[in-house]
């Protein structure tokens, strides 16, 4: 640990005197609308030389209408120009005799002209490169006039979408917000699917700092990988959505819809669906918080964590119904008062049936164990969420945020499985058939309320976060299961067996109370302190009993205390840091430390009382180091060490017997994860490139990694607890283990072909996973490496023809330490073409072709099928806003489910039900009825941040922009 904190220390020494010779000087202003003095955002300013034959260089504005130029020189007059469609050009020279050119407010005028007359000369700008913003430009990218923002994004270079999770170079997007402010929650799958592509002006990608952060502009380490939808200007006044119906063969159905309300600062969305198609529009955030049984494995792997299946919705295998209804509100009351606000129902049931084939790597004379499984599961679940947000600007010096969340979930499954568990001789060691019935119900509430004040001196600053966090879960389970085990030297000869008729109650709630105090002090005109201090209290309890059947009373009244436990556990964390900031021009850099200290004791009230009282103190170091150039380049490293604590599921100690063959049991004994985390970002675009390059190295290192250990019985085993295993049952509990690595690269290149109107996107990347484990008390490390490579050809034909053709493959290369004999590698493949066509009068043609392609995995999954899908429709009514269309779903027959999961203690292979041929003959009527922004509306929210994180010379990278 001190010798990481020695070299962050020494890179700092290295950098920051190379920075301080920096000597350029910067233009920045902010573009208004001259009739209601509202932020023009996405508006073109040009910079150059006031030379006739000087070169311009471009940015645009961001959601708060601010431009800035950097990598200026002083005693030298620039032309700076502002453009926008509808409004008259401005321009002006400035004489730059200072660091900081300030220009204050740039109104613009709105153009008497028609719209219908206003001709774009020249190429559309795809991407830029705008400080750590990566934006693109939607009209440098057709689409059909139905299209969604989803089918838009996945036309950017970097940015894709798979079964509803948005990546974007390489990352998880984990928020969208539409100008800047929340939509739905922080649904990234339900915003991108509500909003047509053709009110999208620009896509901004970037990470999103802490309300916190954006206030001082030093990172901690809460930033999201996020997408911002700005809209285009004269597609914030009107109405707008679609609803549809459709019903098919076999009793398919389908029927919904999203209408928008936009009149300016106020804006209401409503959403609903309906369907047994598989068709969702909402993410897995719809998820309890615990989604665990109160005996857990460690969290790597999928080892342990007992019923999660219970709690999954979203883009779940098999097939599902969904009934969901959503509504979206948004408003700036007067000059001071911003809110959002989101209520967000869904229902959905699901049926499935998986066949899993798993393989454990055992070392010793019996060699491998094998397990087959066949299983047929029936979930309903349903969720309300609700998410509010409110922003108070008090004055010019203080602001208040408060941002409530709170959900509901009820959840009812059944399953039924047979599973027989072999040697690789072929004899038989045990066999189960077990059926399962639970029903779960709870919450979750958290509030986060921060004070933000800015003192007369600029870059000094005070601000206050206190955060409250609730849950609460109860669940039933009925669980009936007929075991079987099988003797030694008489193979597939039945020994004994048993019959488990039991009920389970489980209850787990806890309470988390947290507060942040940060305060920040300019020491020079390019430098900030930070000193803050943070205390969390984190207190939960989780209970389980187990009541096996009396046959005397034909109830379950019979206490089984080696499968019941009371526990209780409370963390306490202080923490304390200082930081320093940098900013000067195109380079900025931030290094930090923090010093933690965190109690963890915990406490087993029943059937024994035991205790356990850890502490722990660590020492956190953090640094980074930012370069952009007026350009468009862009270059960004950071490095930030942190801790992870084990959650209660991990640490209590109680067998869970879900599955009666394979047990699953925490351990109290657990220590807190430390993680180090390193990052290395490059990119470039800019508007005088016809390309777009963005590059990402990231790797993180962890400590005491909470991992699986498993033990299989290889003869009947009590354990302490008095539980006995028999030959062939497993047990898996969390332990610490040393020697956890994951390293990932991504490479993406984008880059219009215009002469043939395409848009191609290129992305390659290299993933290496080490994960530590433990089988039978023997390290075993499964090291994982990938290549994946990804090409995407779309069309920039016309919005008539739209077409897209993709490709992805990855190789996948396993080794173990344990049996190297049975290293693997193995090989996904995924090709899709899709067409959308609008010809002759209002006729549509669609289709969609996607070809997998799997080699390497096990007996009877290697295969390759084609889901082919395929559409007619004609539009009609005025303005063709009405469709008709005859829709022929695996027009082949040949869909299928097919998925590999490779751990440290097993590689498994599952098929799941899939969804079959259907035709659906669908009815949409589109709405589209957008006006005239009136000049007497409210003005936007200007920034409140004085200077973003009241820096002399400006604030944090994106850190100190609002979005509110």
């Amino acid at each position: 640990m001190n010798r990481i904190t020695t070299i962050v220390l020494l890179l700092a020494s290295l950098v920051f005197p190379a920075l301080a010779q920096a000597q350029n000087a910067q233009i920045t202003g902010t573009v208004l609308d001259s009739a209601n003095r509202s932020p023009v955002v996405g508006a073109y300013v040009a910079v150059s030389r006031d030379t006739p034959e000087a070169k311009p260089e471009y940015v645009t504005t961001d959601v708060n209408g601010k431009f800035s130029f950097t990598g200026l020189t002083r005693q030298v007059a620039y032309l700076v120009k502002v453009s926008y469609l509808s409004y008259k050009d401005v321009s002006k020279v400035v004489d730059v005799n200072n660091d900081i050119e300030d220009l204050g407010n740039i109104t613009l005028t709105e153009a008497v002209a028609n719209l219908k007359e206003v001709k774009v000369v020249g190429q559309v700008t795809a991407m830029e490169q705008k400080g750590d913003t990566t934006q693109f430009n939607a009209a440098a990218f057709k689409t059909n006039p139905d299209a969604t923002t989803e089918d838009l994004i996945q036309k950017m270079p970097g940015i894709t979408v798979t079964n509803g999770t948005v990546t974007a170079h390489g990352e998880t997007v984990n928020r969208v917000l539409v100008d800047g402010k929340p939509f739905f929650g922080d649904d990234a799958a339900l915003t991108l699917k509500s909003l047509p592509a053709e009110i999208v002006d620009k896509i901004e990608v970037f990470d999103k700092l802490s309300d916190q952060a954006q206030f001082t502009g030093f990172d901690d380490g809460n930033g999201q990988k996020t997408i911002n939808i700005v809209t285009k200007a004269d597609r914030k006044m009107g109405q707008f959505g679609k609803v549809f119906a459709g019903y098919g063969l076999d009793n398919r159905y389908q029927a919904g819809g999203n209408i928008s309300f936009f009149k300016g600062n106020q804006r209401i969305s409503v959403i609903g669906l309906s369907n047994n198609i598989n068709m969702q529009n909402f993410s897995s955030q719809d998820l309890l918080g615990v989604t665990g049984s109160s005996g857990g494995g460690g969290g790597r792997g999928g080892g342990g964590g007992g019923a999660s299946n219970n709690f999954l919705v979203g883009n779940q295998s098999g097939i599902t119904g969904t009934n969901s209804f959503g509504l979206n509100y948004a408003n700036k009351f007067g000059k001071k008062v911003d809110v959002s606000g989101s209520y967000f129902y869904n229902r959905t049931g699901n049926t499935n049936a998986q066949t899993t084939e798993k393989e454990y790597f055992l070392s010793g004379g019996t060699g491998n164990q094998f397990y087959n499984e066949n299983s047929r599961t029936s979930s309903t679940n349903s969720n309300h969420r609700l998410n509010f947000r409110v922003e108070y600007n008090i004055n010019a010096n203080n602001s208040l945020i408060i941002t409530p969340r709170l959900s509901f979930q009820d959840n009812h499954s059944t399953s039924v499985k047979a599973g027989l568990t072999t040697l690789a001789n072929g004899s038989n060691v045990n066999s189960t058939d077990n059926s399962q019935r639970s029903q779960n119900n709870g919450y979750n509430f958290s509030n986060d309320l921060l004070f933000r004040h800015s003192f007369a001196k600029k870059g000094r600053t005070l601000s206050l976060n206190v955060n409250t966090q609730m849950n609460d879960r109860d669940g039933i389970r009925d669980l009936y299961s007929k075991n079987m085990y099988y003797g030694i030297t008489l193979p597939d000869t039945a020994m004994r067996g048993d019959t488990i008729d039991q009920r389970s109650f489980t209850k787990s709630d806890g309470i988390t109370l947290g507060g942040n105090l940060i305060y920040t002090e300019p020491i020079s005109t390019t430098g900030q302190l930070q000193f803050n201090y943070g205390l969390t209290v984190s207190n939960s309890n989780s209970s389980r009993e187990t009541y096996n059947m009396s046959f005397d009373s034909n109830t379950y009244s019979d206490l089984d205390t080696l499968l019941s436990n009371n526990f209780d556990n409370r963390y306490i964390t202080n923490r304390a840091g200082i930081g320093y900031r940098y900013r000067k021009n195109s380079w900025s850099a931030n290094l930090g430390v923090d010093f933690q200290n965190t109690g963890l004791y915990s406490q087993q009230l029943a059937p024994n009382n035991n205790k356990v009282d850890q502490s722990f103190t660590n020492v956190l170091p953090n640094f980074m180091l930012n370069y952009r150039s007026k350009s468009g380049t862009q270059f960004r490293t950071f490095f930030r060490s942190s801790t992870n604590q084990p959650s209660i599921s991990q640490l209590q100690n109680v067998i869970d017997n879900s599955d009666p063959l394979s047990l699953t049991a925490g351990n109290p004994d657990l220590k807190q994860e430390y993680r180090n985390m390193f990052n290395v970002r490059y990119s470039l675009a800019g508007a005088n490139r016809p390309y777009s390059f963005n590059a990402m190295v990231f790797v993180t290192q962890t400590n005491n990694a909470i991992v699986n250990s498993t033990f299989i019985a290889q003869q009947p085993t009590t354990l302490p607890s008095g539980i006995v295993m028999e030959r062939g049952s497993k047990l898996t509990t969390p332990i610490n283990v040393d020697g956890s690595w994951n390293a990932r690269t991504f490479l993406a290149y984008g880059k219009p072909v215009a002469p043939l109107k395409l848009n191609i996107n290129l992305t390659t990347g290299f993933n290496y996973v080490r994960s530590p484990g433990m089988i039978n008390d023997i390290s075993n490390y499964s090291n994982t490496y990938a290549v994946s490579q990804g090409l995407v050809v779309s069309s920039n034909i016309s919005e008539k023809l739209d077409f897209t053709v993709s490709y992805s493959g990855n190789y996948n290369v396993v080794r173990n330490t344990i049996q190297p004999n049975l290293n693997n590698n193995y090989y996904t493949q995924g090709i899709t073409g899709r067409v959308n066509w609008i010809f002759g009068k209002g006729f549509v043609l669609q289709s969609d072709i996607n070809n997998q392609s799997y080699r390497g995995l096990g007996q009877g999954y290697n295969q390759n099928f084609t889901l082919w899908n395929a559409s007619i429709g004609k539009k009609f009514l005025k303005n063709n806003a009405g469709e008709l269309k005859l829709t022929v779903f695996d027009i082949l027959k040949q869909n299928n489910s097919i998925s590999r999961n490779v751990t440290e203690t097993y590689v498994q292979d599952v098929t799941s039900r899939v969804l079959t041929q259907y035709a659906m003959l669908t009815f949409t009527y589109t709405l589209k009825n957008f006006g005239k922004m009136p000049a007497n509306d409210n003005n936007r929210r200007r920034d409140f941040e004085r200077g973003e994180g009241g820096m002399p010379s400006g604030g944090g990278d994106r850190g100190g922009r609002s979005f509110n």
